[in-house]
């Protein structure tokens, strides 16, 4: 499913008009769309008939489309109110419209009209916000500030038209002005911004309505929404005359003495993955704990010296021959940065296969930090997995300059360092290095507890295992795999009692249950 921009919405717009839709028929198109969900929502509880409903109106097509939506609305009985907010360019064919439907127009920007605003609202069922759409780009300030302020106040349900007003269409960021939405009702496409945006309450229940925008002009867009259609189509083929060595092998090269969690974890979820076979590679103080917790894996042990401190160099010559026989490579979880981890993992990754793909997590990706222009010597395919405070390291800034602008930072540092970034957090992001964006639908907090980036690791590992040329479809598999599994957790057992074990336990569903989708 494709996610627009605000410009990209424009360009589409205009190419819909040059393919012979005009901007006036899908205008009609979209206030009939709108005002037809909004009769149904009506039709689930009582009837519409007589239903008094305010539209704020605002400057731009936003407005018009309000318009629109009003004049069908009060031609089948509903009382409406339509609400101007900003000042609209005269003539207004399409306010004259809603006028002779019966569509009461009053001001709401005057100084003396907002005494009238919070009388209207007492007995107003439904607001409609139809102020800016995907037009909020600046903040918001009065008059439409004390108008949004006023309908908060007044605990009155708000559909809003394309986008809540305050939603940046393209950042996700919402204006401490704007006004949330109980349902969002998008036009012709969702909005990118709608789906990384960092409170996604603000938008309520999203539906996306058809306008008629005639098909084949989104080619320009390369955001996508992750569905369970596209992560399925993703899934690696499974031959029924397969055996372990047809589903590919996998290396995870994780845990210390200090760490022993971090590496069960990401086997565990590695195992889980369909992969053939997992290989793991462990410090000793480490393997001397947890070699043959995960029955399926096969362990090796990682030398140290006589104050267990890992033996740099022989540990890199054990792990670079177990990854001859690996066909992918997750580096990272629980290895710590201590000097001898540093020279270990700068070891590994000079003298690697550049043929084998890695993934790189955690403590990997905190080393890499710490070596200046380290992007410009590593040239084998990898997925970088950071969180926040991860990735503003990488790129020298810091996490909340991250968080700023998630979408632009993923895609900055997939272009730099020329590797699939995946930025873990609320709806996280899977950019390219040619710009392509995947955004996951899954929110969950229940995820934000240590070792959800060790299972999502191991699983990444195994799934590249089996797909060693298809990171980035890989990486958006596992990103919904990982979620699908955590919703389920989530059902079961509450965001706060949930565990990454209880994750790993449910890797398997989305195999099982994509089973059941309909490709045709």
């Amino acid at each position: 499913m494709k996610l627009i921009t605000a410009a990209q919405m424009r360009a589409i717009e205009k190419s819909s008009v040059e393919a012979g839709a005009s901007l006036e028929q899908l205008m009609e198109n979209a206030g009939l769309a709108v005002a037809e969900a909004v009769r149904d929502e009506f039709g689930k509880h009582s009837e519409l008939f007589g239903k008094r409903i305010a539209i704020f109106i605002g400057p731009g097509n936003n407005g018009t489309d309000g318009f629109v939506a009003g004049r069908h609305l009060a031609k089948w009985g509903t009382n409406v109110i339509a609400v101007l907010c900003a000042k609209r360019n005269s003539p207004d064919p399409k306010q004259d419209s809603a006028l002779e439907a019966g569509v009461t127009v009053v001001n709401g920007i005057g100084d003396s009209d907002s005494e009238i605003l919070h009388t209207l609202l007492e007995s107003t069922d439904l607001i409609i916000d139809a102020i800016l759409g995907i037009g909020s780009s600046r903040a918001i300030t009065a008059p439409i500030s004390t108008i949004t302020f006023a309908a908060i106040e007044s605990g009155v349900p708000v559909v809003a038209l394309d986008l809540p007003t305050g939603l940046n269409s393209d950042t996700g960021e919402f204006d401490v002005a704007g006004l949330p939405a109980d349902r969002t009702l998008m036009l012709g496409y969702p909005k990118l911004g709608a789906a990384i945006a960092a409170d996604p309450s603000v938008t309520g229940e999203v539906s996306v309505l058809d306008i008629g925008i005639p098909e084949g002009l989104d080619s320009q867009v390369n955001a996508e929404l992750i569905t369970e259609h596209l992560a399925a189509s993703f899934l690696p083929e499974r031959p029924l005359i397969g055996h372990k060595g047809t589903f590919g092998s996998t290396l995870i090269i994780a845990g210390s003495k200090d760490f022993l969690g971090a590496v069960t974890m990401a086997t565990d979820a590695a195992t889980r993955s369909g992969v053939g076979l997992t290989f793991v590679a462990t410090p000793e103080p480490a393997y001397r704990h947890i070699a043959g917790d995960i029955r399926e894996a096969m362990y090796r042990s990682l030398p140290v010296n006589a104050d267990d401190i890992l033996n740099a160099s022989e540990a890199a010559k054990a792990v670079l021959d177990l990854a001859v026989k690996s066909t992918s490579v997750t580096i990272g979880p629980g290895l710590g940065t201590s000097s001898a981890a540093r020279k270990f993992v700068s070891t590994v990754l000079s003298e690697i296969d550049d043929e084998i793909p890695l993934v790189l997590d955690a403590d990997a990706l905190n080393i890499l930090s710490l070596s200046h222009l380290w992007w410009e010597r590593f040239t084998s395919p990898a997925i970088l997995t950071p969180h926040p405070g991860e990735m503003g390291r990488l790129m020298g800034i810091t996490p909340t300059e991250v968080q700023n602008n998630r979408l632009r930072r993923a895609q900055e540092a997939a272009k730099k360092f020329n590797k699939i970034v995946l930025l873990k957090g609320a709806s996280t992001l899977v950019a390219a290095p040619d710009g392509r964006v995947a955004v996951s639908p899954w929110i969950n907090t229940g995820l934000a507890k240590g070792g959800s980036g060790d299972v999502l690791a191991g699983l990444l590992g195994g799934l590249v295992a089996q797909q060693p040329g298809q990171l980035f479809e890989m990486a958006v598999l596992s990103v919904f795999v990982h979620g699908y599994a955590a919703e389920s957790a989530r059902q079961d057992l509450g965001e706060t009692g949930m565990r990454a074990t209880d994750v790993i336990e449910r890797l398997g569903l989305f195999y099982r249950d994509a089973i059941q989708l309909d490709f045709n």
